[in-house]
């Protein structure tokens, strides 16, 4: 098969590329100007793209998207942050939709921000999208890929919980709240659980997070699939967790009021205080067993002394 990706340097995508180049997949990437190595030159904010080069590819996968969590949430950054997705999105949705030869199917990222703060509430993929910034930019991103599903393209959206991963992606942002990873609280013993710690937090494991692609690419499902381990964790547990992984204590509460001024209320509400107990019932049902369905044991794969 041959599958082209956009996104391929990030956390998801970079461990991606060699899970499908070990299964006999070749791997085409898309690079933007200035991006070293080779590939299918885009330019997501000219909109330019190589359509000719899209010919006869029989997969793609959409990664590309800025990080939610590296800067603070500015009118600016906010746009970007947009527009990084949204549009990028819709200029690749509407190359492939005009192609000669499309592929089968498309796997465009999305996130479980799509339902926003829903309490308690269990979400699955029938779920309709919340309130506030990130769960409209997640609708917008995920309704720019239907020019490719109007065309017969297979599409579905990757709604990915907290990727656990050592570095980059949502979980380096929870480590390290206050900006670099060597002033993290919870390396320095210094870390605690979130409010009253009960939001709920999905998660998945890195490994899982690139078999439940892998699967999906030879999979029939289309629409929303929630890539998320089978049990979410309320926040307190999760961070407590995180706290044995690194062998570090948490015993304290984070104040609310703290992160809001650090991160701003918009960034610190989508990435730590929205509660999303999410589950992955429609990739259940599909029959992926997930192999890091324990939290303690996928935190500390990540994050331990072991970890790469």
């Amino acid at each position: 098969m041959r599958v082209v990706i956009a996104g391929s340097s990030g956390l998801i995508g970079s461990a991606l590329i060699p899970a499908l180049e070990g299964a006999g997949h070749e791997v085409v990437r898309l690079v933007r100007p200035g991006t070293p190595g080779e590939g299918i030159a885009w330019d997501p904010e000219a909109g330019t793209i190589d359509a000719a080069a899209l010919e006869g590819a029989d997969a793609v996968v959409n990664l590309a998207g800025r990080s939610i969590g590296a800067r603070r949430w500015t009118a600016v950054e906010k746009a970007l942050v947009r527009s990084s997705r949204v549009g990028a999105t819709a200029l690749l949705a509407s190359t492939l939709a005009s192609l000669q030869d499309p592929p089968r199917v498309l796997l465009n990222a999305s996130a479980v921000g799509f339902y926003g703060d829903r309490g308690d509430a269990v979400m699955d993929e029938e779920a309709g999208p919340g309130e506030g910034f990130f769960p409209e930019v997640c609708a917008a991103w995920e309704r720019a890929a239907a020019p490719a599903a109007s065309a017969g393209i297979r599409v579905a959206y990757l709604r990915s919980g907290i990727v656990l991963a050592r570095r980059g992606g949502a979980l380096a942002r929870v480590l390290a709240p206050f900006g670099p990873a060597w002033l993290s609280p919870y390396r320095w013993g210094l870390g605690g659980w979130i409010g009253d710690g009960r939001s709920w937090w999905p998660w998945i494991s890195l490994r899982d997070e690139v078999r439940a692609i892998l699967h999906l690419l030879d999979s029939t499902l289309a629409g929303p699939v929630n890539l998320a381990a089978p049990e979410p964790a309320r926040n307190k547990d999760f961070l407590r967790a995180v706290g044995r992984a690194l062998r570090r204590p948490v015993w304290l509460p984070i104040p609310r009021f703290v992160l809001r001024l650090v991160l701003g209320s918009d960034l610190a509400e989508a990435t730590l205080f929205d509660s999303m107990r999410v589950v992955p019932a429609r990739l259940a049902a599909d029959g992926f067993a997930f192999e890091d369905t324990d939290l303690d044991a996928a935190l500390h794969a990540a994050l331990g002394p072991d970890a790469a």
